[in-house]
């Protein structure tokens, strides 16, 4: 199995500051740090799976919308609809076609009653586990996404907000110290090696004395830079330079689809196969139902974040605004000046480490 992603200090972060562009071994794999002090990565600001769930000239909450929940809950009512359709139609119908070799003379669709009921039970019972397995994993997900708490960003204090799970005691920390990496783990199937990508962030507790872990796994390395490049520039450069809030899927979601689908069909881009194809899948799949429990979802899981944090969201005059260190304009400025120069994150990072070391050396 692919190993698990960082869930404790397996980084040494309690008692070892990273800094940008660090790269530290661990257990099962390796991570580059993009902060503290975040300087500017380079890659395009991405928000591939709708995590950013609020975006205004105050503050960016970061946490997990309800994308892919009418999905989820229509694979799950497909593999029970598809259980009964084989029970109760294809396998008796499997079982008439015997009647061509039928020593008893039978016929098909005297065949074909027989082996109903036990295809119609068979179905029921099957059905029935697919349901309730189903149903656990669309609750047991929305419940889990209700225990957590946005992240929230604030660009004018230049703070991060973060609540452990089930506390509402709210950990605030400076921008500029917030730690963030990509991970690379490795772990053997039973096909081979595989590698798995982890985005994380890590927020320090010191009246805990622990170190909170948040990590999300991505499908390539450009995906969580390109997460992490978005907070980023939105805390250093306003709302209007990083994805937009993140839609939530509904009924309404369902009814744009079919419009679209209508569209194309309308200007030859989808063939009439197609077109019924679309509406069988979504017959079978209960029409707007799995969009009904999006609508769920998203009321149920979108748990907003305590009173106690209200005044330290408000906006402030443009006077009281926090500041940019000189330190990271400083660093910006490098890096800005050599991604101009055609060097990427990593290479421009491996040569200042590199000319660090060199310098410590000649020191000692």
């Amino acid at each position: 199995m692919p190993s698990k992603p960082i869930q404790h200090d397996e980084l040494n972060l309690k008692h070892q500051r990273p800094i940008a562009g660090e790269s530290r071994r661990f257990i099962t794999g390796e991570a580059v740090f993009f902060s503290p002090l975040p300087v500017p990565t380079g890659q395009t600001p991405m928000d591939l799976g709708g995590s950013f769930l609020d975006v205004n000239d105050t503050y960016l909450d970061v946490g997990s919308s309800n994308v892919n929940k009418a999905f989820q809950t229509r694979v799950m009512i497909a593999s029970g609809m598809l259980i009964l359709i084989v029970s109760l139609i294809v396998g008796p119908f499997l079982a008439g076609l015997m009647s061509f070799g039928d020593p008893y003379g039978r016929t098909f669709t005297q065949i074909f009653i027989e082996f109903f009921p036990s295809g119609a039970a068979i179905g029921a019972w099957g059905a029935a586990g697919a349901g309730i397995l189903g149903l656990y994993v669309v609750i047991s997900t929305t419940r889990t996404k209700a225990r957590t708490r946005p992240i929230r960003f604030n660009r004018q204090r230049r703070e991060v907000c973060f609540f452990a799970d089930g506390s509402d005691e709210p950990v605030i920390q400076p921008w500029e110290e917030m730690v963030s990496w990509l991970s690379v783990s490795t772990g053997v199937t039973g096909v081979g090696v595989m590698s798995t990508y982890t985005f994380g962030m890590a927020f320090n507790d010191p009246k805990a004395d622990t170190v909170h872990f948040v990590n999300q796994g991505v499908m390539t390395p450009i995906h969580g830079l390109g997460k992490w490049e978005a907070i980023r520039v939105y805390m250093e450069k306003g709302p209007q330079y990083c994805p937009s809030k993140a839609a939530y899927e509904g009924r309404h979601t369902f009814e744009k689809e079919q419009a679209d689908m209508l569209e194309e069909y309308q200007h030859n881009e989808r063939s009439a196969l197609s077109v019924g194809w679309w509406y069988l899948t979504h017959v079978i799949t209960w029409w707007r139902f799995p969009y009904w429990v999006a609508e769920w979802d998203h009321r149920f899981s979108m748990k907003s974040l305590p009173d106690s944090i209200a005044e330290w969201s408000k906006p402030l005059p443009s006077e009281q605004w926090a500041m940019p260190s000189p330190d990271l304009e400083e660093q910006s400025a490098k890096i800005e000046k050599a991604f101009a120069q055609g060097q990427d994150f990593m290479t421009y990072f491996n040569a200042n480490l590199n000319e660090t070391k060199t310098e410590e050396s000649a020191d000692s």
